[in-house]
């Protein structure tokens, strides 16, 4: 066994720096209680400007402080101020957007109940509620970029703690980054070699020398690291419990994903859900509508360019505007796929191709739309029809279906929801060709990731980030 103490003096910051990571919640929860009621009051400002009439901007503050105490007390129920999910713009932005409607909704119903709803100007409310989630929107936005730009440059007084372990973990850069990307500096490191922290080791006291380490350091928190070696850490806790610090124990690996899963309790027992079933009713019921309202409005909208597509590429070639090909979907079922064709090939038996960089099969509108995944919107016909969804993981080829379930196991769990016109796999750049192996592992960890974890808000964040990742063309050819 082996004790390795040390003073990492280097990563303690700087006096000069005014405030710490987490105490950054209490900054943004009060700026939500000033900026909200301010928004009312210039609202109705701006809106006896525009109408040439006076209002008693008394129920107008009433209204913003209601709305905002309302609002930052479900924000706050939400952990919304916390300063990692600040960092988190697209969720944050969900977030706001649905407490807002839920607020409104709220105090609306409560006016048209009591009576109550002359006291404020119409036109006024109209405007603060607009502008009011815009500007919440945008506040999240600056948020996350300055938190980032912050973090970068060690912006933060940091909360001062101490790593406690196995040696190879401590050892680890990462774990030192990710403990300073949330604000945390290691002020000292006390390792010990896995196996060597024995029951006697434990009886004579052996972190003595690190408790006073831990105390002369002046450390706030401390963390444990003993990766699935939960007997160790027991022993370990045992004894620092004499320390009057908050000990946080740091899960790696499968005690990580375990305990971020959901958990059920029924009388003494506790269990957590492993495997997620399929959708319930009222999920795929909302998902189907949204579904349905995307598609039929992309169709509307987009049918002059579906159009114009599709005599370009009867106009350039010989051949059907359509590529078919067989895929399939949820539970294997399977389905023909639509596409605008973009290649001089239409390969749908027990070999395909992927298309490649340069690719002397593919047409010159085909280059066209495939750079900006147009030739991919004849699926949203499919979505209409069911067989597929806004969001899902891709359908691939058969041939490569039948070929990546022989070599990767979890590869047909793919198919527990709907395939998807985009995807968690593709906005988090596992988009276009795969060619290795690895590459296709990497996007079936995403899939089954979307497939644990789907629900509405995240299909509406996907969609929102699929925008972006279309402007990202390197990988598309």
């Amino acid at each position: 066994m082996a004790l390795e103490l040390g003073n990492l003096a280097t990563t303690i910051p700087a006096s000069r720096r005014w405030i710490r990571f987490d105490a950054l919640r209490f900054v943004a929860l009060l700026g939500d209680l000033v900026l909200i009621p301010l928004i009312s009051v210039l609202s109705s400002i701006f809106y006896g400007r525009i109408s040439g009439t006076f209002f008693d901007f008394t129920d107008s503050l009433g209204l913003g402080l209601l709305f905002a105490a309302l609002f930052v007390l479900l924000a706050q129920l939400q952990a919304i101020y916390q300063p990692s999910n600040l960092m988190r713009p697209v969720w944050q932005m969900s977030q706001v957007a649905l407490l807002w409607v839920v607020v409104m909704a709220f105090l609306a119903m409560v006016a048209f109940s009591l009576k109550v709803g002359g006291l404020v100007s119409r036109g006024a409310t109209v405007i603060f509620v607009a502008s009011g989630l815009s500007i919440l929107i945008l506040s999240r936005v600056l948020w996350a970029r300055f938190l980032r730009r912050a973090l970068e440059s060690g912006s933060f007084a940091a909360r001062r703690v101490a790593l406690i372990g196995h040696s190879p973990l401590l050892a680890r850069q990462t774990l030192l980054a990710e403990l300073s990307s949330v604000g945390l500096s290691v002020v000292t490191r006390s390792g010990f070699s896995p196996g060597g922290f024995s029951a006697s080791a434990h009886d004579t006291g052996h972190l003595a020398d690190t408790i006073s380490a831990v105390r002369k350091a002046k450390v706030e928190e401390v963390y444990l690291c003993y990766g699935q070696d939960l007997n160790a850490a027991q022993k370990a806790l045992a004894e620092l419990r004499v320390l009057p610090l908050p000990i946080h124990l740091v899960l790696d690996g499968e005690l990580r994903d375990l305990v971020t899963r959901p958990i059920r309790r029924f009388g003494p027992l506790v269990m957590a859900e492993v495997h997620r079933a399929p959708m319930s009713a009222i999920e795929r019921a909302i998902k189907r509508s949204l579904d349905v309202m995307i598609s039929l409005s992309a169709l509307f909208i987009l049918s002059p360019m579906l159009v114009a597509t599709g005599l370009f590429i009867r106009l350039e070639s010989k051949g059907p505007v359509l590529f078919r090909q067989s895929r399939t979907g949820f539970n294997n079922r399977p389905f023909t796929i639509l596409k605008f064709r973009s290649m001089r090939v239409m390969e749908n038996g027990s070999v395909v191709q992927q298309a490649s960089r340069d690719d002397p099969r593919v047409t010159r509108v085909g280059k066209i739309i495939r750079r900006l995944s147009i030739d991919e919107l004849p699926q949203l016909w499919n979505v209409l029809r069911g067989d597929m969804s806004i969001v899902g993981p891709r359908p691939h080829a058969l041939a490569h279906d039948a070929h990546y379930e022989k070599l990767i196991g979890n590869y047909p769990y793919r198919q527990h929801v709907k395939p998807g016109l985009t995807g968690w796999a593709q906005v988090n750049g596992s988009r276009g060709e795969t060619p290795t192996v690895e590459s296709m592992v990497e996007r079936v960890r995403l899939d089954l990731w979307y497939v644990e974890n789907a629900g509405f808000w995240l299909d509406i964040r996907i969609i929102a980030r699929t925008f972006i990742a279309l402007s990202n063309v390197k990988h598309t050819y």
